[in-house]
C-alpha cells in the first residue's frame, strides 16, 4: 500500500475519533452545528497540510482556500452548505498540489472521490456524533482511492537522492587525473 493511501486511512480514523470527542466538547460552547463545522474545517486543514507535505510544496497555496472555508464555518448557516464548500475547497487544494501530470484523469478522480465521499455521508444522514464519525471515516476511505486513481510522480528532482557517493568520488578523481596531464 502506498504511503498517501495508508496515511489517509489512518488520518480518517483519527479524524473520526476526534469528531466524536471534540464536537461533544465544543457543542456546549458554540452549538452543535458550529462545533461540527469547526471540526470538519480542522480535519480538512490538517489533511491539506498532509497533501502539501507529500507534494513537497509550501503551505502558501492552501492558506487562502482554508481561510475562505474557515469563514464559511463561522458563518451562521447550515452544515450542508459548509459541506459543499468543503468539497470545493478540497478540490481546489488538490488541484493546485496533486494535478501535475494528467489533468483529465486527476479531474475525473477528483469528481469520483468527492462525489463518492459526499454520497456516503449523505446516505448516513449524520445527526449524532457517532454518525458524523462514521461519515468522516467513510469520506476519508473514499478519498484514499484518489491516490490509486492518480499515480504519484515521485519526489521532485531536488528531493531525489544523488548518485552513489563512491561513484561521484570516482568520477571526480578521474576528472582531476585527466586534467593534470
Amino acid at each position: 500500500m502506498k504511503r498517501p493511501v495508508r496515511t489517509t486511512l489512518v488520518f480518517g480514523a483519527a479524524s473520526a475519533l476526534a469528531v466524536i470527542s471534540l464536537a461533544w466538547g465544543l457543542a456546549g460552547l458554540v452549538g452543535w452545528s458550529r462545533a461540527v463545522t469547526l471540526m470538519l474545517w480542522a480535519d480538512l486543514s490538517l489533511y491539506a497540510l498532509l497533501l502539501t507535505r507529500w507534494s513537497a510544496r509550501g503551505t502558501a497555496p492552501v492558506l487562502f482556500p482554508l481561510a475562505l472555508l474557515l469563514g464559511a464555518a463561522l458563518w451562521p448557516g447550515g452544515i450542508g452548505a459548509f459541506l459543499l464548500l468543503g468539497l470545493g475547497a478540497l478540490s481546489w487544494i488538490r488541484s493546485g498540489i496533486c494535478f501535475t501530470g494528467a489533468p483529465l484523469r486527476a479531474a475525473a478522480a477528483e469528481m469520483l472521490t468527492c462525489a463518492g465521499g459526499a454520497g456516503l455521508v449523505a446516505l448516513l444522514a449524520p445527526g449524532s456524533p457517532i454518525a458524523w464519525a462514521a461519515g468522516v471515516w467513510l469520506f476519508f476511505l473514499v478519498q484514499a482511492l484518489y491516490f490509486f486513481l492518480v499515480p504519484s510522480h515521485g519526489p521532485p528532482a531536488a528531493a531525489r537522492p544523488a548518485a552513489d557517493p563512491f561513484v561521484q568520488a570516482h568520477r571526480e578523481a578521474l576528472r582531476v587525473l585527466e586534467g593534470s596531464d
